[in-house]
């Protein structure tokens, strides 16, 4: 169901002391708000740095990819504020494949600060984290797709026989581990699905994937780009599973041009642009 509202339908506040007695476990539940806020900003982060690279790399190479094409990574570079993005490429087929370096860019503030282009004679082998993080993002679907628990929101017709994702995968933990989000698309102006949206965890190899439902829902948020009421429109869901609004409720709403608001148990929290507000009851 879709709701939009006016942003002040859902301007009520109460003192801290009265919520936190209304809702017991507020503190759990902000400190699952602020994780989720800062991985949707890793996300975003990953995102920005990954679609600068390969727009780069397209341009240079004039539309002709290196071998076995991937598209890209990014993890924090050795320099403060500085990302590295891979280009990626595969040679060879199965669990024996060679991951390849096709171009390294770092990246800082939305700025190219050095690219490196290989030949196509003398491409380097991904080593470490590289290797791993580009195996996930190539696994990640397909672990997806494989689970027994997949199930997707299709239209009737042509879409009803394809499924379109987008792969982002997280640089790693202190142990190794990390995460890559497959989000189900496509996310485009004026549409984005709002469910649907799995993580999939990993261990320090890329390998052992394990899908993990995050948004349960078909809801797609709609929106007429023409509009002149977005800024100060919401659009109301509900997360039936879990405290707090997920990493990716915090990530699609620096996409929206409205406000999003996740209803969990009693209470809403407005995020605007990857930033989760503290959480207000219910309208009765």
């Amino acid at each position: 169901m879709i709701r939009i509202f006016a942003a002040s339908l859902l301007a009520i506040t109460l003192p801290a002391a009265a919520l936190a007695q209304e809702i017991p476990d507020l503190a759990a539940r902000s400190q699952a708000a602020r994780e989720a806020e800062e991985i949707a900003r890793l996300m975003s982060d990953v995102q920005d740095a990954v679609a600068l690279a390969q727009v780069q790399y397209a341009g240079m190479v004039g539309g002709s990819p290196g071998p076995g094409y991937q598209g890209a990574i990014a993890y924090p570079s050795e320099d403060l504020g500085v990302w590295r993005a891979v280009i990626v490429g595969r040679q060879g087929d199965g669990p024996d494949a060679t991951w390849l370096a096709l171009a390294e860019y770092d990246i800082a503030q939305g700025e190219i600060l050095s690219e490196t282009l290989h030949p196509g004679n003398a491409v380097p082998p991904l080593e470490g984290v590289a290797s791993a993080m580009a195996q996930a993002r190539y696994f990640a679907p397909r672990a997806v797709l494989a689970s027994n628990s997949a199930a997707f929101c299709l239209d009737e017709g042509v879409s009803a026989r394809a499924v379109t994702f987008a792969t982002l995968v997280l640089p790693p933990r202190d142990d190794g581990t990390f995460d890559a989000y497959v989000l189900n698309g496509p996310i485009e102006e004026g549409a984005i699905p709002l469910g649907r949206h799995y993580r999939v965890g990993f261990d320090q190899f890329g390998i052992d994937g394990a899908p993990e439902l995050v948004i349960d829902t078909c809801e797609v948020v709609t929106w007429d780009p023409a509009s002149t009421d977005l800024a100060s429109a919401i659009y109301q869901t509900e997360q039936d599973e879990g405290i707090a609004p997920t990493p990716v409720h915090a990530f699609l709403s620096g996409l929206l041009p409205m406000r999003l608001g996740v209803v969990t148990g009693d209470i809403v929290w407005q995020i605007t642009d990857g930033m989760i507000a503290p959480p207000v009851p219910t309208t009765p």
